[in-house]
């Protein structure tokens, strides 16, 4: 992989990454149409250019991380550890997070790998529609804040995430939209989204695909795009998080999806 094809991928997944669009189709989209890259590395790819943005989210997480493995090395027989505050909705949210993605990532690494590229794009193009139009439905206003989750909101979050391991479907977009539905005020909502990601991404993103294809792509090669969405992700986060508390990007994740459908349409039709 050339120097000009990772800083684009580590861009477009350093950005995509924290708002409700599925960084997932975006960086597939790119490496395919545009970079012209190989459909059999496509797992690859992404598992680097997440886990990037994995470590950019950690290091910028890194004193509320430190805090819950405090809380719960500190009280590791106290069940209410495991059920309150952040520590509860991560936990609880994870749950059923696996409960509802990992029958769909079995379905989709079964059935999609016979689908032709048609049928894999237009279910991008949907998957991303379905985003905005969730996010349109989406409350104006919101009372709750950070500091009133619990396991309760970690169960409607966990179980809308699960939908984003289908091709289009954001994380950033299913949880935080499951969370404005929780009435917690936008700030709020994708704070504990980006927060989510964190443990997410090591059980869906990397756990799930490092028995799959990932040595097609060469380490220096996978490693280099990992850092370059690691800067990218780490430098863009403030910039997204000011960005999405001021633009409705349901109709940019539906602009999307549209020209998805389109590009799939005059590409295999």
């Amino acid at each position: 992989m050339d120097l000009f094809s990772i800083i684009v991928l580590g861009l477009v997944q350093g950005t995509t990454e924290w708002i409700p669009i599925s960084s997932k189709t975006q960086v597939t989209l790119v490496y395919l149409q545009f970079l012209g890259g190989s459909p059999s590395l496509v797992i690859s790819v992404l598992l680097y250019a997440h886990l990037g943005t994995l470590f950019a989210a950690s290091i910028y997480f890194r004193k509320e991380i430190q805090k819950i493995f405090e809380i719960i090395l500190s009280n590791s027989l106290n069940y209410r550890t495991y059920t309150n505050g952040k520590t509860g909705f991560l936990i609880t949210a994870l749950f059923f997070t696996g409960l509802v993605g990992l029958p769909i990532l079995y379905v989709e690494k079964t059935i999609l790998p016979n689908l032709d590229g048609t049928s894999i794009f237009l279910l991008m193009g949907i998957g991303l529609i379905l985003t905005g139009l969730l996010l349109l439905s989406q409350k104006k206003l919101q009372l709750r804040r950070l500091e009133s989750v619990d396991w309760k909101d970690g169960i409607f979050t966990g179980l809308l995430q699960g939908l984003s391991t289908l091709p289009g479907v954001s994380r950033a977009g299913t949880t935080s939209t499951a969370l404005i539905w929780r009435s917690f005020d936008s700030e709020s909502a994708f704070h504990l989204s980006f927060l989510l990601s964190i443990p997410s991404v090591v059980m869906a993103e990397i756990v799930f695909y490092l028995g799959s294809q990932t040595r097609n792509l060469p380490t220096i090669d996978g490693l280099s795009l990992a850092l370059s969405s690691f800067v990218f992700g780490y430098l863009s986060l403030d910039i997204i998080l000011y960005f999405v508390k001021r633009v409705n990007v349901a109709y940019l994740a539906m602009l999307l999806g549209t020209l998805i459908i389109i590009v799939a349409y005059f590409q295999y039709g």
